[in-house]
């Protein structure tokens, strides 16, 4: 979930909270008599009781259930994260009066504590509401809310649609569950993810929201470049200065569009790591020896010829990256494995990436030996 957090009420005064309790999940109950008024799109006043109906929200239109409501803002990503070849499509809503702060690590008190390729991540305040949908030909299976409660807490909430496209239901707070959904053409499968798994990726240390910094969003959508357009309806505590830090390539054709015949097999390769594994590798993760932050060199990666700490993948000389051997790299291996084989990653998706495992297998065979750090 997709696609960073502050501290206190406003944007910037501190580090966002890995989840606090926003995991634990407990039942889903009906929304209480102490939360926003039905249609503010805000977040609900119990973290365990969330409304039980997206139409309650507010978070999408009254009119059509499948829009988002007038409110919130949509947005589009350069690098998308894989989920098992869905459609997306996204969207934030800012609590009135409050701002989105963008980490300059040249500033102490940014608290970049990992250096400076943590400069432009996106720091929303307290209250906000991020909106994700899931299609498949065009169906909605799947909208997720995520949102701050407060300065040390965001949670995920997983909303089910019907088949209909009227409605969608409260999703589960602590085992996922997996269905066949019918788009009126195919039956595909998905897995709705539980509250405690949400919080599993979408940690402080990687962003919290994931998707939001400014080489993702810097991007035109209707001719007019995005961040240009938040800066305009006066959405972020300082506008960044220009030029924006150059954009993300996409890595292979998808719903975010064609890579630049300019992009370089480097680029591509980088820009989908970032996207899809730096949020947990990198060196404040949960798996710091790895570092897939877009800025870290090859040299300072921890991937070549470094020999891996769980498991070979059945491949007796395996090593994380072996230069121009992708079958010997782990990597590679742990990409293109099915779920409960050692598959990276290790939940969010089911289906290999097929196009994400080629470019990566490509990326491995160009490269020829280990830089020196």
């Amino acid at each position: 979930m997709p696609t960073a957090g502050a501290g206190g009420s406003s944007a910037g005064s501190g580090n966002a909270g890995s989840g606090g309790n926003a995991g634990s999940g407990g039942n889903a109950g009906s929304a209480g008599a102490g939360d926003p008024i039905p249609g503010t799109c805000a977040p609900p006043s119990d973290i365990k009781a969330p409304y039980q109906k997206l139409s309650q929200t507010g978070c999408m239109s009254s009119t059509d259930p499948t829009q988002f409501a007038a409110k919130a803002i949509p947005y589009q990503v350069n690098s998308p994260l894989w989920s098992d070849s869905a459609d997306k499509t996204r969207a934030m809503v800012i609590p009135a009066g409050q701002k989105i702060h963008i980490k300059n690590c040249a500033v102490p008190a940014d608290n970049c504590t990992q250096g400076p390729a943590d400069t432009g991540q996106w720091v929303f305040p307290v209250g906000t509401v991020m909106l994700k949908n899931f299609l498949f030909d065009n169906k909605l299976v799947e909208t997720r809310l995520f949102v701050r409660h407060d300065a040390q807490t965001w949670v995920g909430y997983s909303y089910q649609w019907n088949e209909a496209q009227t409605e969608a239901t409260i999703g589960p707070a602590e085992d996922p569950t997996d269905v066949m959904f019918n788009t009126g053409s195919r039956m595909v499968p998905w897995q709705y993810p539980s509250r405690t798994q949400c919080m599993k990726c979408h940690v402080d240390y990687g962003g919290s929201t994931l998707g939001p910094e400014t080489r993702q969003m810097n991007r035109e959508v209707n001719g007019k470049n995005q961040i240009d357009h938040l800066a305009e309806l006066g959405m972020f505590d300082q506008v960044p200065a220009k030029p924006y830090a150059e954009a993300y390539v996409q890595p292979y054709p998808s719903e975010a569009g064609t890579p630049a015949a300019s992009a370089t097999l480097d680029q591509k390769a980088r820009s989908y790591m970032h996207a899809n594994c730096a949020f947990c590798h990198r060196p404040d993760g949960e798996f710091p020896q790895i570092d897939m932050r877009y800025e870290t060199t090859l040299a300072n990666m921890g991937v070549c010829n470094v020999v891996p700490l769980k498991g070979n993948q059945g491949v007796l000389d395996a090593v994380e990256l072996k230069p121009g051997e992708p079958a010997k790299s782990i990597v590679y291996l742990r990409m293109n494995a099915l779920q409960g084989a050692g598959r990276m990653p290790a939940i969010a998706t089911k289906q290999i990436d097929t196009a994400g495992v080629k470019l990566i297998s490509d990326w491995i065979t160009s490269i020829k030996s280990c830089p020196t750090p």
